[in-house]
């Protein structure tokens, strides 16, 4: 087994936008908390799998593709490749070609020198509820699948490398915020590098298509931002102080093709309850808009995705490209398997197969009830493989 780490400083070089929110159309280029991608590479059995997660709202599949091909031509042997988003809204917007090249370039000349080490590695894995900073963003709908997680390596049971996933949307700022930040993610990840100097750190985001900081935060300020990064660096360093059994680190990777139905809404059956927020019926409208966009453009919907698998010892990490609802937590294993969303690409929300309402997110979201469950199936399929 052969292990490296890698985290890069990847701000944007020239103004550009922010993505995230409609009203992001500006260039920016005050960096407030510099932006990185933490990438971790292991090497078996002449394989080697990377898993980059970036300061970034999505991880386009050009990127992913694009690394890859560049990786596999350089080193001579089969590369495995997994791209993360951690969902900030203040990052430029991986949709700019000259952005996205940035990142691919930086990532490229970083890893293609990289000399990976041989290592004893083992692995363990701990999750948790966790809800000091993320709940329902929907006033009508709970839920009670919002974890904490932590998946570490050792090396002679010194601890060297962890993987920390959540499932909250990182927005404690406002869609005007002129300036890129990591959000709280990235202050968490900063507390640890400064406390546990010489290790890797690095955050995942999961199912948080019906999570986020909406009705937890007091106001939207930076003071709140880096409020929610010392109490989630809190909790994951509960989660890493945890006892935990270690595993032999084997490695393995997987790939389940979906076909996508869509079952189109029309907003004109929209009635929108008394008891929903002024947030929320703000953002109703965008929600509007692109179910409008959807039904006058069936034939830019998409028919196919993919989810891909990433076997680490008896643990699981299940990527997907969509803002899948929190509910799909339900079909992962505790205690064996993780569900990380923004991966692999970006797609729409996805309510859950239970979730009757009509709103900003489920209005986004075309999929049929039979592939929602299927989404479940799968990820139950991945989780046991």
């Amino acid at each position: 087994m052969k292990i490296q780490t890698v985290k890069l400083n990847i701000n944007p070089r020239q103004p550009i936008r922010a993505a995230g929110f409609a009203q992001q159309v500006e260039p920016l280029e005050t960096v407030r908390d510099s932006l990185y991608a933490r990438v971790l590479v292991l090497e078996q059995n002449g394989c080697r799998y990377v898993h980059a997660a970036l300061d970034s709202l999505q991880a386009p599949i050009a990127l992913v593709n694009e690394v890859r091909e560049r990786l596999e031509q350089a080193w001579g042997f089969p590369t495995r490749v997994i791209i993360s988003g951690t969902h900030t809204h203040f990052a430029p917007d991986m949709r700019v070609e000259s952005y996205r090249n940035q990142v691919r370039d930086q990532l490229c000349e970083a890893l293609i020198p990289l000399t990976l080490r041989e290592a004893e590695l083992t692995c363990s894995y701990v999750r948790e509820p966790f809800t000091q900073i993320g709940q329902s963003r929907i006033s009508h709908w709970t839920t009670d699948q919002i974890f904490a997680h932590a998946l570490c390596f050792y090396e002679n049971d010194k601890r060297i490398a962890s993987l920390l996933i959540y499932n909250c949307h990182p927005t404690s700022l406002n869609g005007d915020t002129p300036f890129f930040t990591s959000e709280y993610p990235g202050y968490a990840m900063r507390q640890l590098d400064a406390k546990y100097p010489g290790e890797f750190f690095s955050f995942l985001q999961s199912a948080a298509g019906d999570v986020s900081t909406r009705f937890t935060r007091k106001e939207q300020t930076t003071a709140q931002m880096e409020h929610f990064g010392a109490v989630m660096a809190e909790e994951f360093e509960r989660l890493l102080a945890h006892p935990a059994e270690k595993y032999p680190v084997d490695l393995g990777y997987a790939e389940r093709a979906v076909a996508l139905k869509h079952e189109l809404k029309d907003p004109a059956d929209l009635v929108i309850p008394d008891y929903y927020s002024e947030r929320e019926r703000i953002t109703l409208q965008y929600g509007i808009e692109r179910s409008r966009e959807n039904l006058a453009h069936p034939e830019k919907l998409r028919h196919q995705t993919t989810f891909t698998a990433l076997k680490i010892g008896p643990f699981r990490l299940i990527f997907s490209e969509f803002e899948l609802f929190s509910e799909y937590n339900t079909a992962t294993i505790p205690g064996q398997s993780a569900l990380i969303c923004y991966s692999q690409g970006y797609s729409h929300y996805v309510a859950g197969p239970s979730f009757d309402g009509m709103t900003y997110e489920s209005l986004q979201d075309t999929l049929s009830a039979d592939t929602r469950r299927e989404f479940l199936n799968v990820i139950r399929s991945l989780s046991q493989d």
